[in-house]
């Protein structure tokens, strides 16, 4: 007996909005399932990070959202691949969700620089995000065989927190450029529906 094949096609900019649509469908679950939470902790960081990388990355993919290193990795692989066709591209390295939110917070960080002021995220915010990246999702994704008790009381102000980003990355509009208009109004409104989910008390 033979199996089908079932493919789908996905990128970038429709992860995002698949893990802002996926924070909602949780939500709605964690009262009755408490580990309903890793899948909202999981998706929120993923939006996230994925908003930054769809605003950081130049139109030399993926310079932008890599680390320092690796961007000049990137870029001496483009520069030989000019005349070497046997060039071997380098392997990814994306920043780390800390790296990403410090450098969209730069003036100018779009990926065409677009952007004369920075997305606005203040100290403790980022102080704050970088404890969820660290302590929470971290834990989650490499879970010891261990009992642990996390607080999720946070989680629902994240969650405003990560709409409030998103959005204004949305607003400036290099993130998601190749999106029709009707995607990114859908994303305004799902944003808008994270930003007021009624969590449970």
């Amino acid at each position: 007996m033979s199996v089908a094949e079932h493919w789908i096609q996905t990128d970038e900019t429709e992860d995002v909005a698949g893990s802002i649509r996926h924070i909602i469908r949780a939500a709605q679950f964690v009262s009755e399932d408490a580990q309903e939470w890793k899948w909202v902790v999981m998706a929120l960081h993923s939006a996230l990070q994925g908003t930054c990388v769809c605003h950081l990355t130049t139109t030399a993919t993926p310079v932008g959202a890599v680390t320092k290193r690796n961007a000049g990795e990137w870029l001496a692989f483009f520069e030989d691949s000019r005349t070497n066709p046997n060039a071997k591209p380098p392997k990814t390295h994306l920043m780390s969700l800390p790296g990403l939110l410090k450098a969209v917070r730069q003036p100018y960080s779009a990926g065409d620089r677009s952007n004369v002021a920075g997305i606005a995220i203040s100290d403790s915010e980022l102080s704050w995000l970088c404890r969820f990246h660290e302590d929470v999702r971290n834990q989650f994704v490499h879970f010891e065989p261990m009992g642990w008790s996390i607080e999720v009381s946070g989680i629902p102000e994240i969650a405003k927190l990560a709409a409030r980003i998103i959005g204004e990355v949305l607003h400036i509009g290099y993130a998601f450029r190749h999106r029709e208009r009707a995607w990114r109004e859908e994303m305004q409104r799902n944003l808008q529906a994270l930003a007021l989910i009624e969590w449970p008390a």
